[in-house]
């Protein structure tokens, strides 16, 4: 029998791609309002998903003086967004990103009890620590704590939230879920082991199969030694994908798609990504590694080993930036048919890569409703994809046990 895939859908922006906002199947006017997430609420729902994740963002943009002029990231409260979404479904999960680090225990549970049971059991609580440095600031602070510091206020943080929802379960009568479904995306060490300690899935990325069945065997080995049971952890991978009705033309629309982002564009995504503006120098000249190692807020030995042999061979930072943005964030991205995509997954799951795919569309809503009307027939005629939601919460979705062992007085 075949095993089954989860479908999550990671809904930030305008898609995955720095320039698919610009593509004619976007709407990127359509992300302020309420009739655009009820579409997509209800799409991911016809198309059985588990879920859909919004991530969150705590600095300010404009921390350094500047405002990206050439890309689409709108930061709306991930929180109203999913209301308003789970306002017009019934079965979707709804998870929500949400610091450990600026966040209270007693903050994160009243608002993820309340998700619960307006939702009727389908929060899930993405949980982060924040990495980027920018953010410090707008708490007070000069910097961030230190990674593995962050990752033990984590663990207390989430402790005191469990606390505080088994006492109102107690006393109010449990929610839905008695708590919100865990979600991690650590990948350092000390990521990995506290996602192993909690989390009930886990996003990664994973651009190859290899990659893929090497993070889950180590995953699947952590949580073993935590003493949890590894079958109630799902691996789900980042997956870009570009459709279209033959592999050569997914290719071309591929293509045609990051042709839409002009040299200006991707010097000023790389800026974001590096978090040192680069939109002052020259496309035609050196890449500036000693100016963006001195600016830098982020590891710095990681940035340099990045741009060590890229500047060696005299790269242009314009032709550097322009093949940046040609591997957003570092997933998988698939180009080819709705068959060959459905194939490619249903691989990956059989041979232990995942248990399913964080889907990351290129440009919103456009490539999600081909993915919805074409991909998900067919994974429902193999028999990988459920034709109906088994319950009402997120965990039966899910398959996770109905009640949470922590949850127990």
């Amino acid at each position: 029998m075949p095993r089954p895939i989860h479908l999550w859908a990671f809904l930030q922006g305008i898609g995955h791609y720095p320039s698919g906002w610009r593509h004619p199947g976007a709407e990127p006017e359509g992300v302020f309002t309420m009739d655009y997430y009820a579409r997509v609420g209800r799409l991911v729902e016809k198309g059985r998903f588990d879920a859909i994740v919004f991530g969150d963002q705590l600095q300010s943009r404009g921390v350094r003086g500047r405002t990206p002029e050439h890309l689409a990231m709108p930061t709306l409260d991930p929180m109203a967004l999913l209301s308003a979404i789970a306002s017009v479904t019934q079965h979707v999960g709804l998870v929500n990103t949400l610091s450990t680090t600026y966040w209270s225990p007693e903050g994160l549970a009243e608002r993820f009890a309340t998700m619960d049971r307006m939702s009727g059991g389908r929060a899930g609580w993405n949980i982060v620590t924040t990495a980027h440095p920018d953010t410090a600031p707008n708490f007070g602070d000069e910097e961030l704590p230190e990674k593995s510091q962050r990752y033990k206020m984590a663990a207390q943080t989430v402790a005191q939230a469990q606390a505080i929802w088994r006492e109102r379960n107690a006393a109010l009568g449990p929610s839905p879920q008695a708590r919100p479904v865990f979600v991690q995306a650590g990948q350092s060490g000390d990521g990995r082991d506290f996602a192993a300690s909690i989390a009930e899935a886990i996003f990664c990325s994973a651009p190859t199969i290899e990659e893929g069945i090497a993070f889950r065997n180590d995953m699947r080995a952590r949580v073993a030694a935590a003493g949890r049971d590894p079958d109630a952890v799902r691996i789900m991978p980042g997956l870009s994908f570009i459709l279209a009705e033959t592999e050569a033309a997914a290719i071309a629309k591929d293509q045609a798609i990051l042709d839409l982002a002009d040299e200006a564009l991707c010097i000023e995504y790389l800026s974001e990504s590096l978090n040192c503006d680069l939109t002052g120098f020259d496309p035609a000249g050196p890449i500036p590694v000693d100016h963006i190692l001195s600016q830098t807020c982020f590891p710095k030995a990681d940035i340099g080993r990045a741009l060590e042999k890229p500047a060696a061979i005299g790269l242009p930072l314009g032709k550097f930036a322009s093949g940046y943005v040609r591997t957003p964030r570092g997933h998988n991205v698939f180009r080819g048919t709705a068959s060959q995509l459905a194939n490619m997954m249903i691989q990956w799951v059989d041979a232990g890569a995942c248990d399913g795919f964080t889907l990351q569309p290129a440009y919103m809503p456009g490539e999600l409703e081909i993915f919805v009307e074409e991909v998900v027939p067919i994974l429902q005629a193999a028999g990988v994809l459920r034709t109906e939601y088994p319950g009402s919460t997120l965990r039966e979705t899910m398959g996770l046990p109905r009640w949470p062992a922590d949850m127990a007085a």
